[in-house]
């Protein structure tokens, strides 16, 4: 554990280079994070309040966030060099919050325009064996209130609710179709009904039960 430390130190002092002061800055940060690589989320950052805001894929030195709010900052600004690229990048360490407020963001608003692709089940109360589930999706309209999808080879529409982020699903109902793999099929319309929870990382969203189970999407842009 120590040697691992001391190398991730050495590492991270070999990209950082030396650090120049450029002074002192305003930032206003956004009240949500937004995908910025693959599975990863960044923050939202602008040093005016009318500007458009900018994905910042750094931490600010000293800064805890907490998605639901809209900061504004004031910051010391640092060129630092990195030395595996050879160039200089702006880098911020936390004077002051200045402000933090309070907005009507909503964790489910990240579900809007994507199609969900179903990647993986984890269902701890059973094992079943996985067919491809490429076909597998679902699609989220967080304002009516309602979700739609389709299964191995049946369809499906409910009722969905959100509160921050617990998810509930009601009145599930889908088209009796036989086909292969109808059984896992089964397994998941089972689950959807009974999800209580949903997180949002990057591309990813994690569907999940009280008891640990857990379905994981991946999102496709809507082109239709």
């Amino acid at each position: 554990m120590k040697t691992r430390f001391i190398l991730s130190l050495l590492i991270a002092v070999l990209i950082s280079g030396s650090s120049i002061a450029k002074g002192t800055k305003t930032l206003y940060v956004a009240d949500h994070m937004v995908a910025c690589a693959g599975n990863y989320e960044c923050i939202q950052i602008r040093e005016k309040s009318s500007a458009p805001w900018r994905v910042f894929s750094d931490t600010i030195q000293g800064f805890t966030y907490e998605e639901g709010y809209e900061y504004k900052l004031s910051v010391k600004a640092l060129e630092t060099l990195n030395t595996l690229s050879g160039f200089y990048e702006e880098k911020y360490q936390l004077l002051k919050v200045v402000s933090k407020k309070k907005t009507n963001y909503n964790p489910s608003d990240k579900l809007v325009d994507k199609k969900w692709i179903m990647k993986s089940m984890d269902d701890t109360k059973r094992t079943i064996g996985v067919p491809d589930t490429s076909g597998i999706f679902i699609v989220f309209d967080v304002k009516g209130g309602s979700a739609k999808g389709k299964g191995i080879c049946n369809t499906f529409h409910a009722s969905v609710n959100f509160l921050n982020a617990k998810i509930t699903f009601s009145n599930f109902a889908n088209t009796k179709m036989l086909c292969k793999g109808q059984a896992f099929e089964n397994v998941v319309f089972s689950f959807f009904k009974s999800a209580t929870a949903f997180k949002v990382q990057g591309n990813l969203l994690t569907l999940s039960q009280p008891n640990g189970s857990n379905i994981i999407l991946e999102a496709r842009e809507i082109t239709e």
